[in-house]
């Protein structure tokens, strides 16, 4: 075997023995896709999905009978015809009075309807917590890729810096300044990085896709509010169906003062000659003489009645006073996002095009160039810092829960 060949055979077995992950690429994901990942596949949101389900199938419970009673009884002193006593078979059965069984059945349709609102609640919380973290990633990428331009210009100012300090041409004082600079740029840089691995990992906890992706470089503009109704706010909807199941548990709690209702039905004969049989019913209602402890349910339902409407009241007033707060919120950053528009990027732009003509032109050193440039880059930094704010406030106003 040639030099050429083992060569080939060696690259092979070195390809072969690398895992497959060094040569998969990591799928592109945008926003859509990553709400829709989070709806299918978060485990937390499956979980609250399995209760509303459970509660469903309880429904079918509120006609609840007692056990049917099968009795035999055999009493000497029930003597028949011929002169015999009688063997009695029968069946009893007991039962709320009717209207119990369809107030149960109401409570556990509410307490479907509650969990059902409980789960919508949930649910807008992901989308929230997805969509912020995705646009998170989204300005701390725009952010890396500031501070790696201005890390890499300060590179070469403190190479330069000490280059003219050993040629004597430059004090101490700009070498140090130049390596302080090129420090902080640094930090700042590795800073943005790990919060946008850490925003990557929480991103994975929320979607749960279970395999690498990554989202492409794209532009960070800002987002629209959009207009919710108050009456359709899931939020409310869910106090909303809370005010109803304690109402109807409170009907329920008073219909449980009715009396129980029993039935029998039985049939007797003997072995003897002449036999006959006898049939028999027995009907018999259960009158409760001692209200206390059933007052005291229907008491305590009244007050939980009472709290849930003062709760839902509240959380309605809070839910609008919040809205309120982060529309003032809003426009603080949109204020910043219109002096970048109107003003701040063109300004950015000619401290670049006048710091290179005055650079050039041996008007400034390369100590007040670099200053220009990071002027101008800081310009773009607090205008994508104040967009990503902004962009948060939206999201917060469009997904509001926890006023």
């Amino acid at each position: 075997m040639n030099s050429n060949l083992k060569f080939i055979f060696l690259l092979a077995c070195l390809t072969w023995n690398l895992p497959f992950s060094a040569f998969a690429q990591k799928e592109s994901i945008d926003l859509a896709s990553a709400i829709d990942s989070a709806l299918q596949n978060n485990l937390g949101l499956k979980s609250a999905q399995q209760r509303v389900e459970a509660t469903k199938a309880m429904i079918p419970a509120g006609f609840n009978l007692d056990k049917t009673q099968v009795f035999f009884r055999h009493d000497q002193n029930d003597i028949a015809e011929n002169g015999y006593s009688n063997k009695v078979f029968g069946i009893s059965q007991s039962m709320q009075f009717p209207t119990v069984y369809g107030s149960q059945r109401r409570v556990y349709e509410d307490l479907g309807m509650v969990e059902q609102q409980q789960y919508l609640l949930t649910q807008n919380q992901i989308i929230k917590e997805v969509s912020q973290t995705y646009y998170t990633i989204v300005y701390l990428q725009k952010l890396e890729s500031n501070y790696r331009f201005l890390d890499s210009l300060y590179q070469q100012f403190s190479i330069a810096a000490s280059r003219r300090y050993e040629l004597g041409e430059t004090n101490y004082l700009e070498k140090l300044t130049a390596r302080s600079k090129m420090r902080e740029l640094s930090v700042r840089l590795h800073q943005t990085i790990e919060s946008k691995n850490q925003a990557y990992v929480r991103l994975e906890q929320l979607i749960q896709v279970g395999r690498e992706f990554e989202i492409p470089d794209q532009e960070l503009l800002p987002l629209l509010t959009q207009n919710w109704e108050m009456e359709n706010h899931p939020g409310v909807q869910f106090y909303e169906q809370s005010i109803n199941l304690k109402t109807d548990n409170l009907s329920l709690e008073r219909q449980r003062l009715l009396p129980d209702l029993h039935g029998e039905f039985f049939r007797g004969t003997n072995t003897g000659p002449n036999a006959r049989i006898y049939p028999g019913v027995q009907v018999g209602v259960s009158i409760p003489l001692w209200f206390g402890a059933q007052k005291a349910k229907i008491n305590s339902s009244k007050f939980e009645l009472v709290q849930t409407n003062l709760a839902a009241e509240n959380y309605s007033f809070q839910l609008n006073n919040r809205r309120a707060q982060l529309e003032i919120e809003l426009q603080k950053f949109q204020e910043a996002i219109s002096f970048y528009t109107e003003e701040g990027q063109q300004l950015s732009k000619q401290l670049i095009a006048q710091g290179n003509q005055a650079y050039k032109g041996g008007e400034i050193d390369f100590f007040q160039y670099v200053l220009l440039i990071e002027n101008s880059r800081n310009i773009e930094v607090d205008y994508l810092t104040n967009l990503q704010e902004y962009n948060m406030t939206v999201l917060e106003i469009n997904y509001l829960i926890n006023p």
